[in-house]
């Protein structure tokens, strides 16, 4: 996932290498900066999708709280991060009307390392704010790094239990999907969604899926969900009005993904349709740990000799 990062700063020499600094400290988040060195200029670069801001306190033509002012409308949910000279005790914080704002000195020891960190922080926050995440989310990534989900035997085996899913509900698209940290992968996919790519997993419906206490999540119609509010013209676009998603539940209780069913119509799912597609999810999760103990002992056999 892309994060874009607006760094303001008239000096444009010191605002080159506050990004090269953080490109350095940040280097495995993918970050897209732009600059400005004014406030009218910082105006203009302000966009929805702007995920932070760093920028001095003293700008041509105005401040850098007149900056933060305008992100509170242009980008509400952009984190804000005060990068200055300027003596934090000379600042009237009033003007701050309520932002969310760090501040961090040019002059400090640790300052760009403070700076990198604040930063990330942000990123991290504002991209969990956009979905929810599980509480074990670190132990789920584990689970899913520790499989080997390319072998073409596998996915074979995984396309067939697609296969079947789409065949008993009729219908034209049907998907087992992985969720890693920040994007959906679809593993096995069955008619149109083999045209499908990795999407971010702001714009996942899946992502939701793996949050279900009874492990499977139907929606009759993704337009008249509010969680998919902001979702749907993507959903819609991908042919996916209806849905149901029974997750893949690992044997110590982890959940790396759900299979999937889609309808390009509005459609109701019965308690039997969502046992059928929990039977099914079993299956798959079972076809992917009998594969990775099978790839141990064949490591250890190969050890041996």
């Amino acid at each position: 996932m892309v994060h874009r990062i607006l760094c303001v700063d008239p000096d444009e020499d010191v605002c080159e290498e506050t990004v090269d600094k953080i490109q350095s400290e940040l280097a495995d988040q993918d970050l897209r900066f732009e600059t400005a060195g004014s406030l009218a200029d910082a105006e203009a670069e302000l966009t929805t999708d702007t995920a932070a801001i760093i920028t001095e306190y003293e700008l041509p033509n105005g401040t850098g709280f007149d900056l933060i002012g305008a992100a509170q409308t242009a980008c509400p949910d952009a984190g804000c991060i005060l990068y200055t000279d300027t003596d934090p005790d000379t600042i009237d914080t009033t003007e701050l009307r309520g932002s969310i704002t760090e501040y961090v000195g040019k002059n400090s020891i640790f300052g760009s390392e403070r700076l990198s960190q604040l930063l990330g922080k942000t990123i991290e926050t504002r991209v969990q704010a956009t979905y929810p995440v599980p509480q074990n989310e670190t132990e789920r990534l584990a689970a899913l790094r520790s499989y080997d989900l390319d072998s073409p035997d596998l996915l074979a085996s995984l396309d067939r239990t697609t296969n079947l899913a789409a065949d008993h509900f009729d219908v034209d698209r049907a998907s087992i999907n992985i969720i890693n940290e920040h994007s959906q992968d679809f593993l096995a996919c069955y008619g149109d969604a083999q045209d499908w790519e990795s999407m971010d997993r702001e714009d996942s419906i899946c992502t939701f899926t793996i949050l279900e206490d009874d492990d499977v999540m139907a929606v009759e119609d993704v337009t008249e969900d509010p969680r998919f509010e902001t979702r749907s013209e993507t959903l819609l676009s991908m042919g996916i009005r209806a849905y149901m998603g029974a997750n893949l539940i690992t044997s110590n209780g982890l959940v790396i993904g759900p299979l999937c069913v889609y309808d390009d119509n509005p459609r109701e799912f019965s308690a039997a349709d969502k046992a059928y597609l929990r039977d099914l999810a079993d299956v798959a999760i079972d076809l992917i740990e009998l594969h990775s103990r099978l790839d141990s002992v064949a490591g250890d056999t190969g050890g041996a000799q």
